[in-house]
C-alpha cells in the first residue's frame, strides 16, 4: 500500500532539514578536527599580497599544520611573524583589497624557507623569501627564530577568501538569501490544496417514444 502523496511530501522536507543540518554539524566539527589534528587553534588563514604567486595567489586560504620547528627544510612554505614586528608592533590586517599588501609592519608573513643556519647553542634560525620576490628583505625573511614561527602550510583553497571580503561576501549572502526564499516558497506551495475537481451534471433525456409523438400530434 502506498504512502498518501501529504505523508512523502514531509518525509521530503524532513530530510532536506536534516541534511541542511548535517552539513553544518560537519563543518563546524570538521573545522575542530583540523585544530586538533594540525595542533592550530586557527589553522587557517587568508593570503594577502603577491609576494607568493604563482604559488600561492592573493586570497587563498592556507591551511597550517604545526610542524615541529626543528623538523622544517629548506623549501618548505611557512607562517611566522616578522622581526620588525616582534620588535616594533605590527597592523592587525590589510586595510584594502587582498591583492594590496598589508600597510606598515605585518603581524603575519607567509614565505618560503631558503636557508637554514645552526647556532651554537643547538637552536636554529631560518631565512625565507617570497617566490615573486627577487630578495629576501631584511627584517621580514631572516631571522625567523621559533618564538616567531606559527605554522608550516600543509593545503591551499585557491582565491577562496575572496568569499570573506566585500562585496564578494555580501553577493554569497544574497544567494543564500534568494535560495532560503525559494525554498520557503516551494514548500509553501507543496502544501497548498488541490482545487477539487467539478464534474458537469447533466440532466438525462428521454429518449421520445411513438406514443409521446402521438400524443403531441392529438
Amino acid at each position: 500500500m502506498s504512502s498518501p502523496p501529504n505523508s512523502r511530501k514531509s518525509k521530503l522536507r524532513y530530510l532536506r532539514y536534516l541534511l541542511y543540518f548535517s552539513l553544518i554539524l560537519v563543518i563546524i566539527f570538521g573545522y575542530f578536527a583540523i585544530s586538533f589534528a594540525t595542533d592550530e587553534p586557527s589553522p587557517f588563514t587568508i593570503v594577502t599580497g603577491t609576494s607568493m604567486t604563482p604559488t600561492i595567489l592573493a586570497g587563498s586560504i592556507a591551511m597550517l599544520d604545526k610542524v615541529p620547528f626543528d623538523q622544517l627544510k629548506v623549501g618548505e612554505i611557512i607562517v611566522f611573524t616578522p622581526p620588525v614586528s616582534v620588535l616594533g608592533g605590527c597592523d592587525s590586517g590589510p586595510s584594502g583589497p587582498l591583492t594590496n599588501e598589508a600597510p606598515g609592519n605585518p603581524c603575519f608573513v607567509i614565505h618560503r624557507i631558503v636557508d637554514i643556519r645552526h647556532m651554537p647553542n643547538g637552536g636554529r634560525e631560518l631565512m625565507t623569501k617570497g617566490d615573486n620576490n627577487s630578495i629576501s628583505i631584511p627584517g621580514i625573511d631572516f631571522w625567523i627564530t621559533q618564538s616567531m614561527y606559527v605554522g608550516m602550510v600543509i593545503l591551499q583553497i585557491p582565491i577562496a577568501g575572496y568569499l570573506t571580503q566585500a562585496p564578494y561576501n555580501e553577493y554569497l549572502a544574497a544567494i543564500l538569501f534568494i535560495l532560503f526564499v525559494l525554498e520557503l516558497y516551494w514548500e509553501r506551495r507543496a502544501k497548498a490544496p488541490e482545487p477539487a475537481k467539478t464534474t458537469s451534471l447533466e440532466t438525462p433525456q428521454l429518449p421520445k417514444t411513438a406514443s409521446n409523438d402521438l400524443g403531441a400530434l392529438r
